[in-house]
């Protein structure tokens, strides 16, 4: 049983109203599994004859999921008050993904539990950051050599930083994807578009349509897909927030276009639609991607991105699913050449480190 339970109760919370206790055993540990926990458990919370009508022991689940996903987001404030007095004054610096859903009170952020913050600074500006960050105390999470120049020349990042005795770690962006992935966005656009954040200062996020598409794009093409329905589900908020009439959806598509990610925002409008009900016009869409990559996407997708129990053997068909992930997430990320040059280095160092570990 993955989804089967899970994705309606995620459309229509009321059909938490049906649910046996046996059920929710299954559903508690799915939700657990795919970070979801804590939304659902606001989202019945906000019901009182749903909450009230809860069996108690499930209901104590839930209840410890909102004081963790509480305990968290006061982590993530903590966290960019440091930040702020960290880096130099009057420039911006853009909150990317959960930290962003979070200070912008959105309705699917509540119960998130973040491991890091995402941050965004221009190109041009991303030395001068880190130094103010190293300065304050951060330290990077590598001093390998070879590490660092992958992060430097072929990522969107600098490697984690993490202020020691702090929960979260720090992911300091200049772009937002891989700058020798498939898709590389209008950097230009991005942060013509950013949107100021009320009482925080300098801190600003994306443009609505901005975080939808880099929530596609962080989805379909910088992860392996496995176990993903979170992302989904943020994308389906993103979505219910920011898209209220056609003039809003000719927007999304047209920056959608511009930066090159067509076709991972169909993917993410198609799999909002049929999995978790997100209102997603039929007659504004963007181009279809060719049938046999949305065949071969569709393989993968289905058995890898939804939660599995724990306990249970996913077979032979989740299992070919996320190492096809696995593959195609490099794929998309380098071209064929690094691509095998980044493959003979990790697989070297791992034969290094099985001799020594021998």
């Amino acid at each position: 049983m993955t989804a089967r339970r899970l994705l309606p109760l995620l459309r229509d919370i009321e059909r938490a109203a049906s649910l046996s206790l046996r059920e929710w055993d299954d559903v508690v540990r799915l939700a657990r599994q795919s970070r979801l926990l804590g939304l659902i458990a606001y989202r019945l919370r906000d019901r009182d004859d749903l909450w009230r009508a809860l069996f108690p022991a499930v209901r104590g689940h839930l209840q410890a999921a909102i004081h963790y996903g509480t305990h968290r987001a006061q982590m993530v404030q903590m966290e960019l008050d440091a930040i702020d007095a960290a880096l130099p004054a009057g420039r911006r610096v853009v909150i990317l993904k959960g930290a962003a859903y979070l200070m912008q009170g959105l309705e699917f952020a509540r119960g998130r539990i973040p491991n890091d913050v995402d941050l965004m600074v221009a190109r041009a500006e991303l030395d001068e950051a880190e130094a103010a960050l190293k300065t304050a105390g951060w330290e990077s999470s590598t001093d390998d050599a070879y590490d660092q120049r992958y992060y430097r020349e072929w990522s969107h990042e600098l490697p984690p930083m993490r202020f020691p005795g702090h929960a979260l770690e720090i992911d300091l962006h200049h772009t937002l994807s891989p700058v020798t992935s498939r898709i590389r966005v209008d950097d230009a656009l991005i942060f013509e578009g950013v949107r100021d954040l009320a009482d925080t200062g300098r801190l600003v996020v994306l443009h609505p349509c901005d975080q939808i598409i880099h929530a596609a794009i962080h989805l379909f093409q910088d992860s392996e897909l496995s176990n993903r329905l979170r992302d989904l589900v943020d994308i389906d908020g993103l979505i219910r927030c920011a898209m209220h009439g056609e003039t809003n959806w000719r927007e999304l598509l047209s920056r959608g276009e511009r930066h090159g990610a067509a076709d991972v925002l169909w993917y993410a409008l198609h799999y909002c639609r049929i999995w978790l009900g997100t209102p997603v016009p039929l007659d504004v869409a963007p181009k279809r991607p060719a049938a046999w990559r949305r065949h071969l996407l569709e393989g993968v997708f289905s058995r890898a991105s939804l939660p599995g129990l724990p306990d249970a053997d996913g077979g032979f068909g989740r299992g070919l699913a996320l190492r096809l992930g696995t593959l195609r997430y490099h794929w998309l990320r380098m071209p064929p050449g690094l691509l095998l040059r980044h493959g003979l280095v990790k697989a070297w160092r791992a034969v290094g480190r099985r001799v020594v570990t021998d």
